[in-house]
Parts: structure tokens; C-alpha cells; sequence
């Protein structure tokens, strides 16, 4: 295994990750080939960005990155804003990957979290091709890939005609891929993040009675309906909190003038591990569809890394992750599923320790790397 490598991101830039400890979208896995020391070299690759803007710290220094001439980060630029939709999409990526061939090292591997990069990438040109998804950006309704038209479509097929190697958090998002190769690497957590959990915020230190938390963004995934029967049903006592960004204002709608609901918005990630911890029931109310039938919720790892117990949607990749999740399924109603796990025991020191330890990110690039690196077969022709 020679491993030197080039790794594609998508969504957010390295300088992205390094706000939030590249815990998000795909990063996780990255930063750690990065760290790894007995892969040779290997290459970030950002998300396109718009020539004017500035996405590296002053000196063209990666916030976080290692000193080290076999480590780097190309940042792609062009002059149309963001990244590349619609008609855009395959041409510009085309030409990122034949930049990519020409500048890598003989033998490298490419793990790209792009789908359209992946699809199109000379096999020839290298060692293996592989995608890195943690969601079927296909079905997405929101976000970078909804206005991709059928451009992920044809990328998926592309992949499976061409076997590139697939890596995925669920087997939902390989079995619709079509992957002949193919590994489930589920999301995880930095299990050091919860050895010392901070102070609550004010405005949640003075909230009077237990609480059923939801972290993450308020989007058309969250099941707004049932988390406003969910406060009905449980009355004055109970205490609905949602933190994070407001992507989409609608489901807000739903949950308007009802007393127990409290919404607020982005926190710090050491606040949002605080509430977490603090919080009597942790919550992941999804709407049942194809996107959310194929994620593997990030906040969910960390909800039970904190012995919290959950509540959730009945969706696949859910089931069998841990005894302390009640899952409710599709119509039924959330206030009884949060007093049963609200009785369930409390978690003991040595459980919270060996769900950190099996889930932590190390433990799933353990998985990846192996997955990645070694998976290899010969090159079916270049389309």
C-alpha cells in the first residue's frame, strides 16, 4: 500500500472544518488521513470558491494544518460564486480532476466526498477512485446538490458502471449507488470532547423542569407536527428545546405560541455538548423520506455518548445502535416515548466510556482506511 492521497471536500473548505473540529460533513475522516502518519503525502482539495474570496488565514496558512511539505491543501477557484450546479457541474469538475492527475503523486489514491468527481475520474490515471457519502444527495431538497438537476443521478450510475469504490454511512445510500464495492463506516464522535463538559448557557440554566433537547439545524427534515403534539401532550411540565441554525423557517410555523417550546439558534459547539449533558431526553424527530431513510445522524452518536437517552424516528439506520433509544415509528406520538426513556436508568460511567470508545472517529477510521486504501481492483476503461 504505497497510500498517498487526494481528498476531495465538498460543502465546506478545511478552514470550515477547523471551526467546529472537522466533526462535520465529511471532515472527520479527512482530517485524520491528514494526521496519519504513515500515509506518504497526502493532498486537501476545498470546495470551489469564488476568486475574491479570501479562504485561508493571512500568509495562505490552513488554520490547523500540519507543517509539513507532504501535506497541503489546493483551494480551486472560479470566477461564478460557490460551487458548480446544473449544466456547470461536470465540465468544471472534469477539469479539477485532470488538474488533480497532473499534480499528484504516481500511484495515489482519490477519495473524493464529491459524487460528480468520483463519476467522472480517470480510473487509469489512478491507484483507486473512491466516494466518500454521508448523504443520497439525490433526494436532497435543500442545499448545494438540489439544484444539481440530474446531474447526481448520472453519477451514481457512472459509479457503479465504472466500480468505483463506495464508502458510505448507511447501506441505504450503497444499495441505491448500485456499488459492487462498497463499506458502511457509520458517523462517530471525538469521544475527548466529553471528558469535561463546560456550563450551560443562562437562558437554559433557567429553564425550570426536564428537558427534551433537539441539536441541529431546523430544516424540512425535522418533523415539526410531532414535536408540537409532543409539547401539547406533555404539558407545563415538560420543556421542548431546539438549538441550532434556522435553515428553513417553516417548520417553525408549527410550533409557534406553544408555551413549552423554546427555539433558539446557533451555540458554540462546548455549549451545545453542555446542554446535551444537562438535558433529561435528547430528541431526533426526522420526517420519514428517501434523505432521511439514508442518513446516519450525526447528533445521535453524540446524544448517547453522553448517556443521554433518546427518542427518535423509526428510520433504518437508527435501529440496533443502542438500547437507550425508543424509537417511534411513522404516525406515532412522541410524548410517551419521551416519559418511558426519561425513566430508563441512568447510564453507568463504564457505558458512557465503551460507546465513546466503539464510535469515536479513531475507531471508525479504523474501518475507512483499510475500506479506502486497500480495496483495490484493475481499472476498467476511462469514460
Amino acid at each position: 500500500m504505497r497510500g498517498d492521497v487526494v481528498a476531495v471536500l465538498t460543502y465546506r473548505t478545511w478552514a470550515d472544518g477547523h471551526q467546529d473540529d472537522h466533526t462535520q460533513l465529511g471532515q472527520a475522516m479527512v482530517k485524520r488521513l491528514v494526521d496519519d502518519v504513515a500515509l506518504p503525502s497526502v493532498t486537501v482539495v476545498d470546495p470551489f470558491r469564488h476568486w475574491l474570496k479570501v479562504a485561508a488565514s493571512p500568509g495562505g496558512k490552513e488554520p490547523g494544518f500540519p507543517p509539513d511539505a507532504k501535506r497541503r491543501v489546493v483551494r480551486p477557484r472560479r470566477w461564478a460564486r460557490g460551487d458548480p450546479v446544473g449544466p456547470d457541474m461536470v465540465p468544471a469538475y472534469r477539469r479539477l480532476e485532470r488538474r488533480l492527475r497532473k499534480q499528484a503523486a504516481p500511484g495515489s489514491v482519490l477519495i473524493s466526498c464529491h459524487p460528480v468527481l468520483a463519476a467522472l475520474a480517470d480510473r487509469s490515471s489512478w491507484a483507486d477512485v473512491v466516494y466518500y457519502g454521508w448523504d443520497d444527495w439525490r433526494t436532497e431538497e435543500d442545499g448545494v446538490f438540489s439544484s444539481a438537476g440530474g446531474a447526481i443521478g448520472w453519477s451514481y450510475t457512472q459509479m457503479a458502471e465504472r466500480d468505483v469504490n463506495v464508502i458510505t454511512v448507511s447501506q441505504t445510500i450503497a444499495d441505491r449507488i448500485g456499488a459492487r464495492r462498497s463499506t458502511v463506516v457509520p458517523n462517530g464522535i471525538n469521544a475527548s470532547a466529553f471528558d469535561s463538559v463546560g456550563p450551560v448557557p443562562d437562558w437554559f440554566a433557567s429553564i425550570r423542569g426536564p428537558v427534551a433537547l433537539w441539536v441541529g439545524a431546523v430544516e424540512r427534515r425535522l418533523d415539526a407536527h410531532a414535536l408540537a403534539a409532543c409539547a401539547r401532550e406533555l404539558g407545563s411540565e415538560w420543556s421542548i428545546v431546539l438549538v441550532g441554525p434556522v435553515v428553513d423557517p417553516t417548520p417553525l410555523e408549527v410550533l409557534e405560541g406553544l408555551p413549552n417550546v423554546v427555539v433558539k439558534g446557533w451555540h458554540p459547539r462546548a455549549e451545545i455538548l453542555a446542554m446535551i449533558d444537562a438535558a433529561r431526553v435528547c430528541l431526533l424527530p426526522h420526517v420519514r423520506s428517501p434523505i432521511t431513510e439514508a442518513m446516519s445522524p450525526l447528533k445521535l452518536y453524540e446524544y448517547l455518548a453522553a448517556g443521554k437517552p433518546t427518542v427518535s424516528s423509526d428510520l433504518p439506520s437508527i435501529r440496533g445502535v443502542s438500547e437507550r433509544i425508543i424509537l417511534v415509528p411513522p404516525g406515532g406520538s412522541y410524548a410517551p416515548a419521551v416519559l418511558a426513556a426519561s425513566r430508563l436508568p441512568v447510564a453507568t460511567p463504564a457505558e458512557m466510556a465503551e460507546f465513546r470508545r466503539t464510535n469515536d472517529w479513531n475507531a471508525r477510521y479504523a474501518q475507512f482506511k483499510p475500506a479506502a486504501l486497500e480495496s483495490r481492483v484493475s481499472h476498467p476503461s476511462s469514460t
